[in-house]
């Protein structure tokens, strides 16, 4: 049989290796440098939202009574819409409100009097009211009410509490309009829920902006956000910070937006933390980045549990996986556990381990089989196996199938982020060529072999630091994830350590055929070759098989 594997060297050549392993710089962003220039917006930080706070200046002059603010975090928003407008400008933000707070109450008394008590919509008549659109969506009847006020700017006596029971001759339309404005509170989930209830809720005249909560983190950016910090610090009575921790603080931010040219807007999580560092500070002095890291360190642990339980189970080997030699078919991946109702999530390492059989060249995803795995987990598999069957095409028969196993997994997994290293305990399969044990795999694929960007990339990689303070790696290992995701690397402090001190290596690579090198200590077109001679044997296997039988039968026939 004529094996061609030409078409692996026009693709791919040799030489497409992936570069030299990641410094330490390249994994985390700098903010003290950025910080320690001279900031010239030291007093106006709205600069991170120029169109946001144009257009909340805009609205407050203009006739439309509403605003639909767009925000994920509320207190970001309220920072927001309070620095733009002016500082006799009446408002009230109201996250929790009912009817009564909004609209007012009637008593009715004994002598047929009627005690009104105004609602916050009066009181605030060319001021405004900065509400979470939540209540309304709670309760739908509250929104009409509210809808009708911003259509007829009119207050009837009977959207009070107790309305629906006035008798007699009290006006129920006033003849004044009132010109308090709305700016509602919402992400884009609550909008289209209060589509559902109300698909004509555009009827009102509105305004409509959107807030990020992550911005990117330029140089002016940086500053402004610098900015607001010592604005705060200064209107809570805070003890100030010094650069290094203002630093730590900031990487803290960005790593919760997983991203190094972005950081996250959150001012509740930024007085959170500097209120907290005041504890470790009882001199009352300059807040140093220790005082800080002791606060992230207690919020750390504070939700360890889970976690913890995963390394104890490595620790009494309850989990098995191997982190030295070489092996075939077996491969180190990670991942990220989500718990229901759990407030953070963490990474862990899992062991994929792959097993031929004589078949047709199909993929046996059990975790699939058992309803173990989601679709997108089952898509990446098709992809798996579409990709290596592409470079076989020339056999009339493929020979061979794999099990594909997620060794001692017992709840839904979904993603494809294993795809790369699926890819590689099959390939190690067919080849029978040992794949390193030291090396740990994250990667999506698509069909013709790019490895894709993934999600929680800091957590799996930081779940390969666990194991070193675990006691249960010592020596070099090396950690593939997709070059996609270098932009998302915001390591912690053991880690960048561990890199340092070259403990750690990580390669980001661009095509699966970078990673053969690292894990076979073969390219990818010399695995190929392997997997072709062991087809070729296979077929001879089988055809002498069939001669040997052939002659045997004719062999009986003139006994």
């Amino acid at each position: 049989m004529s094996i061609n594997n030409s078409i692996v060297k026009q693709q791919h050549p040799l030489s497409n290796l992936p570069a030299n392993p990641l410094t330490v710089k390249q994994c985390t962003p700098d903010f003290f440098s950025q910080l320690s220039q001279p900031s010239s917006n030291k007093d106006n930080w709205l600069s991170i939202y120029p169109i946001v706070s144009q257009i909340i200046k805009h609205f407050v002059q203009l006739p439309q009574p509403l605003l639909i603010f767009n925000a994920r975090c509320w207190q970001a928003a309220v920072a927001v819409i309070k620095e733009a407008t002016a500082a006799d400008y009446e408002q009230l933000a109201l996250q929790n409100y009912d009817q009564q707070r909004l609209f007012g109450r009637l008593n009715l008394q004994k002598e047929q009097n009627i005690d009104f008590l105004q609602g916050e919509i009066y009181n605030f008549n060319q001021g405004c009211l900065i509400l979470h659109i939540s209540p309304l969506l709670v309760n739908p009847n509250l929104w009409f009410l509210l809808k009708a006020f911003l259509i007829s700017r009119k207050l009837p006596a009977t959207s009070a509490v107790n309305g629906d029971k006035l008798k007699g001759e009290y006006p129920l339309e006033p003849l004044n309009e009132l010109n308090t404005k709305i700016i509602l509170v919402a992400n884009r989930y609550q909008l289209d829920e209060l589509t559902q209830i109300d698909p004509e809720y555009s009827q009102v005249g509105s305004l409509f902006t959107e807030l990020s909560s992550e911005i990117k983190t330029t140089d002016e950016n940086i500053q402004s956000l610098q900015s607001y910090c010592h604005k705060l610090i200064e209107q809570r009575g805070l003890t100030k910070v010094s650069t290094q921790a203002l630093a730590l603080l900031f990487h803290h931010l960005s790593s919760k937006c997983e991203h190094q040219k972005k950081i996250l807007f959150s001012p509740e999580i930024i007085e959170n933390i500097l209120r907290y560092a005041q504890l470790f500070n009882p001199e009352q002095s300059e807040l140093s980045a220790t005082h800080l890291q002791k606060v992230l360190d207690i919020q750390a642990q504070s939700q360890f549990l889970a976690q913890n339980f995963s390394d104890q189970a490595l620790l009494e080997k309850q989990l098995k996986i191997q982190l030295q030699g070489q092996e075939i078919g077996q491969i180190n991946g990670m991942s990220v556990v989500e718990l229901m109702g759990y407030p953070s999530e963490f990474g862990e390492i899992f062991r994929i381990s792959a097993s031929d059989m004589i078949g047709d060249g199909e993929i046996i995803d059990v975790e699939r089989k058992v309803e173990l795995a989601g679709n997108i987990h089952a898509k990446g598999i098709l992809i798996v196996q579409g990709y290596v069957n592409h470079f076989f095409t020339h056999i009339t028969h493929f020979p061979l199938s794999c099990n594909v196993v997620f060794e001692q997994s017992y709840q839904e997994s979904e993603g494809d982020s294993a795809s790369l290293a699926i890819l590689l305990a099959v390939i190690s399969c067919y080849a029978q060529r040992p794949l390193s044990q030291n090396l740990f795999v994250t990667g999506a694929l698509d069909q013709h072999g790019n490895v894709l960007a993934i999600g929680g990339v800091n957590q799996k990689i930081q779940a390969v630091t666990r194991l070193f303070k675990l006691g249960l790696l010592n020596e070099t290992v090396t950690i593939l994830i997709p070059q996609a995701n270098l932009i998302n690397l915001t390591l912690d402090a053991d880690t960048l350590k561990l890199i340092s001190s070259k403990k750690i290596y990580i390669y980001g690579i661009n095509h699966c055929q970078e990673a053969f090198p690292l894990a076979m200590e073969l390219s990818f077109a010399d695995v190929i070759k392997l997997i072709n001679q062991r087809i070729e044997h296979l077929h001879k296997d089988e055809n002498d098989e069939r001669h040997s039988g052939l002659i045997d039968r004719c062999m009986r026939l003139f006994r």
